[in-house]
């Protein structure tokens, strides 16, 4: 990636995967922590082999929604240009995360527009995908994205 990557440098129709990371069941147990999300379903193996849409505990979707969003952060978040997240919008849980799921995101550039003379807004669909490349989660991310000053104008 680009030391500095402005809004003027994304463009509708680029693609990116990111890197992975795994689910653990200790990721459930911090978020609980910070959440207070004990919800039987990822807690109790007793209720979920009860449960019929799933095999076990699964990790929280707004869990998974937040790794996603770190992955956004680590992608876009390096460059030197100020960003903002601006919004997830049309956020579905398509499948369950399980611990031991290796998940990734797959984007693409979708929408852009200049939000005033120091910033725009781009958007990107996002499907948050699993080791077997099933898609368990999609939403469309926004960022608030610095737009290149005149000085460095090329």
């Amino acid at each position: 990636m680009p030391e500095y990557k402005y809004y003027e440098d994304y463009e509708i129709g680029e693609k990116q995967v990111t890197s992975s990371r795994t689910m653990t069941e200790a990721d459930i147990r911090l978020f609980i922590g910070c959440s207070d999300n004990t919800h039987p379903v990822h807690v109790d193996e007793e209720y979920c082999k009860r449960h019929p849409a799933i095999k076990g505990c699964i990790v929280q979707g707004v869990l998974t929604l937040g790794v996603a969003d770190g992955f956004m952060a680590r992608e876009i978040g390096p460059s030197k240009v100020p960003t903002v997240h601006y919004g997830h919008d049309k956020v579905r849980y398509i499948k369950p995360v399980y611990p031991g799921d290796s998940i990734h995101c797959e984007t693409e550039v979708i929408d852009k527009y200049e939000k005033n003379e120091q910033f725009g807004v781009v958007t990107w669909n996002v499907n948050v995908v699993n080791q077997n490349n099933e898609v368990v989660l999609f939403h469309i991310d926004k960022q608030y994205i610095g737009r290149r000053p005149a000085d460095k104008k090329e």
